[in-house]
């Protein structure tokens, strides 16, 4: 239509029998009708746009991959705490404080629903997601070593987005590769509790050296296809109390800069082995410890810096055969500033600090300044498959007096690594369908030191053991 239009328009204006002003009436009309043209294409992009947009959006949202987790446990504690170093057995009123005490109770429940999340948004850009749900039924009986009176708060359930991260890489040559990750990172479930819980490792780092929740960046090296250097940088922060639903052998982190180097290779040494190295620092530390609602971060002051090493080997398929060993260990060298921190009960019969809040000791161990010596673990394993459906395991751990682990985001519900003493668990893996298995195990722990999972005060001499017999069943697709 518009070449016949504009044949005519020059046609006309060409014709030696159209006058002057026709000629400019017929150039008017075809300026409007090009306007008119051109107003119209517009608006018909316009309208494509959206429609272009929502197919690209729904391509990307097309290969988001949800991946559920659904878990069953249930756990029979005895709990025995005999005599702490300087601890008095009661205070004013005859109220029974932390020594002479012990707890049991028939078996507790709980439920952990997971929702993994994944998408290959391109060639150099993926995303990662998982968000988690934990129900309990331990709403008036918590288990926990530094109180025992704490209870869990009123509600019964906890909900957090434990990782939220991309993955971008930024260049690759042959077998190098460097990849950027930012957002919640994968700094929790590392090497080797992967084991013990029948799956793959969720964190980059090691589990003794840096087991945290955070959120920041990672840089990643790949300098060929066995060997990888990792840089962190990142802030750390405590899940929702209701995630850990026994034990506060751990603290909240209010504030800590996540600042760690790590190397790992894989190597031909009896069998499949990866051999892994790093050091870690939470820079200008501020916690306080895990106790609910009974203190809050009133006392809780920055103290220092706290720099963790490790070196550890993980070894699957010894001698060509089902077994898988590792053994890795850690040294905490901490770094005060001379500040303070201090849960000591200064007034025993109304029970609370001098701000206010309640403390839960007499004994010098609950103040403080930073720990004033080095710390070290060690944490050795094995795992064997009886059969392809069928897997025993054994794990033991043991914390120095002065050990402190930044393993505020471990998934394990007692958070052994932090442990002042020795930690020794058996289990047994079911493997009766492809996407079910049941597990059964037995942990036993005796703390000889105070202050697991603290990062100040001096420790004094404790006597205290547990016991932990525990069934689940879980659903992984």
């Amino acid at each position: 239509m518009k070449k016949i239009v504009l044949w005519a328009v020059s046609t006309a204006l060409f014709s030696s029998e159209i006058t002057t002003e026709e000629k400019l009436r017929t150039l008017e009309a075809e300026i409007a009708y090009l306007k008119h043209q051109v107003q119209h294409n517009t608006e018909e992009i316009q309208d494509t746009l959206p429609i272009l947009e929502r197919v690209e959006r729904k391509a990307i949202l097309d290969k988001v991959d949800f991946t559920p987790e659904l878990e069953l446990r249930f756990d029979q504690l005895d709990y025995r705490l005999g005599e702490i170093e300087n601890e008095n057995t009661t205070v004013a009123g005859g109220i029974q404080r932390r020594d002479e005490f012990s707890k049991s109770f028939e078996p507790a429940g709980t439920v952990r629903f997971k929702l993994n999340m994944r998408a290959d948004i391109n060639d150099d850009l993926k995303f990662h997601g998982r968000m988690s749900i934990n129900r309990s039924s331990q709403s008036n009986q918590r288990l926990c070593i530094l109180s025992h009176d704490i209870k869990s708060s009123s509600s019964l359930t906890g909900m957090d987005v434990d990782r939220a991260y991309f993955d971008y890489t930024v260049s690759e040559e042959g077998d190098q590769k460097s990849v950027l990750t930012f957002g919640i990172l994968p700094t929790s479930g590392g090497t080797p509790t992967q084991y013990s819980q029948n799956s793959t490792r969720k964190s980059m780092f090691p589990s003794l050296v840096f087991d945290m929740d955070s959120y920041g960046l990672i840089a990643t090296q790949k300098l060929n296809n066995t060997t990888f250097l990792r840089a962190v940088i990142a802030k750390a922060f405590t899940l929702n109390p209701n995630m850990y639903i026994y034990q506060c052998n751990r603290e909240n982190i209010d504030n800590a800069t996540i600042a760690g180097a790590y190397f790992d290779t894989r190597l031909n040494f009896f069998g499949k082995a990866m051999l892994s190295t790093g050091i870690n620092v939470l820079q200008d530390l501020k916690a306080h410890p895990y106790l609910g609602p009974d203190i809050d971060e009133a006392n809780a002051h920055v103290l220092g810096n706290m720099i963790t090493f490790g070196l550890g080997i993980d070894i699957e398929e010894v001698a060509d055969q089902p077994l898988t060993l590792f053994a890795h260990t850690a040294l905490s060298n901490p770094h005060g500033n001379g500040q303070k921190d201090d849960y000591k009960i200064v007034d025993t019969v109304k029970e609370t600090t001098l701000s206010g809040q309640a403390g839960f000791t007499t004994a010098d161990y609950a103040s403080g300044e930073m720990l004033s010596a080095n710390g070290y673990s060690i944490y050795l394993g094995g795992k064997y498959a009886i059969t392809s459906a069928l897997d025993i395991g054994a794990e033991y751990n043991h914390g120095s007096k002065y050990w402190f682990s930044a393993t505020q985001g471990a998934e394990d519900i007692y958070n052994k690594l932090s442990t002042r003493g020795d930690v020794a668990e058996v289990y047994g893996i079911w493997q009766f369908h492809k996407f079910l298995y049941t597990k059964l195990g037995y942990l036993y722990t005796k703390e000889n030191y105070t202050g697991s999972g603290w990062h100040f005060g001096e420790p004094a001499h404790k006597e205290g053991t547990q016991r932990a017999l525990y069934l689940s069943i879980k659903a992984k697709f």
